[in-house]
């Protein structure tokens, strides 16, 4: 049998049913469902309005009683006495004279100008200053300082004399004749007697006192510097007198052997012989 034919239900024989047309049905079923649920709601809505809406109208009933029933000069403002317009006149007055110093204080005058102007201008010189005093300053090496040594007296210490006899025999008519020379053998400089005359030539004969230069010499000694390793030097002649019985009473000396010294600040050379052969 085919879809077309017809089927017995229970009996009794019916159109047969398609799969579109059930579908069809449903949609339709669906539509009255919700058209019927709109409807639901929008009847509870206008209900709901329609009670609150009452509710409204008797609040606005009610206040409209409550200013229908107030005096009707209440929001009436009393006009303002002459005192009180005096009195505003004057407040008003106080107000402008206020507002007026405010903009006289605000507004800065010439002189203010001139000195915000001159501060502007004097900023950049003391900042240079401070520029110029901050940047550092370069020591210079301290030069070292030369320590000047003080002369001291030559003495026995650092200081050498030598006399030396110009022959060891002198004949007749020959005055002997002596080299005096005297070093300072220290680093540092001393003070001697400058003149010849200030070096004593002393001669003698065995333990006999037979000449001394200091005997008649009356001159002065002046001093000299004599610096570190330098010599000195000076000569004597003598003329074979003996001034041992003092400078008025001068002999000459007989042949024979004598010792000559020569002492120069104190210092004393080693003795020299000298003979004397006529």
């Amino acid at each position: 049998m085919s879809e077309h034919d017809y089927e017995e239900l229970n009996g009794s024989q019916a159109a047969p049913v398609g799969e579109e047309t059930y579908r069809k049905r449903r949609i339709a079923a669906a539509i009255v469902a919700i058209l019927a649920i709109l409807l639901l709601i929008w009847g509870l809505t206008w209900l709901f309005g329609k009670i609150m809406g009452g509710s409204s109208d008797e609040n606005a009933a009610g206040a409209a009683s409550t200013s229908a029933s107030s005096e009707p000069f209440d929001s009436f403002s009393a006009r303002p006495s002459e005192s009180d317009e005096a009195t505003d006149k004057a407040t008003d007055e106080a107000e402008a004279s206020e507002s007026a110093d405010a903009e006289a204080t605000a507004e800065p005058s010439n002189s203010d100008e001139a000195t915000v102007e001159a501060t502007e201008t004097a900023e950049p010189t003391a900042k240079a200053t401070v520029e110029e005093t901050v940047e550092p300053t370069v020591e210079a090496t301290p030069t070292p300082t030369e320590t000047v040594a003080v002369a001291q007296a030559c003495s026995a210490a650092n200081m050498n004399v030598v006399l030396t006899p110009s022959q060891t025999t002198y004949t007749a008519g020959q005055n002997p004749s002596m080299a005096l020379t005297y070093t300072n053998t220290s680093a540092n400089p001393c003070e001697i007697p400058a003149a010849a005359q200030a070096a004593v030539i002393n001669i003698t004969s065995g333990p006999a006192q037979v000449y001394n230069t200091a005997t008649c010499n009356l001159s002065p000694a002046t001093v000299a510097e004599l610096e570190a390793g330098q010599v000195g030097q000076a000569a004597f002649t003598w003329d074979r007198t003996l001034n041992s019985l003092g400078c008025n009473n001068l002999r000459n000396v007989q042949p024979g052997h004598y010792w000559a010294t020569a002492t120069v600040n104190g210092v004393t050379s080693q003795p020299a012989r000298i003979i004397i052969a006529g």
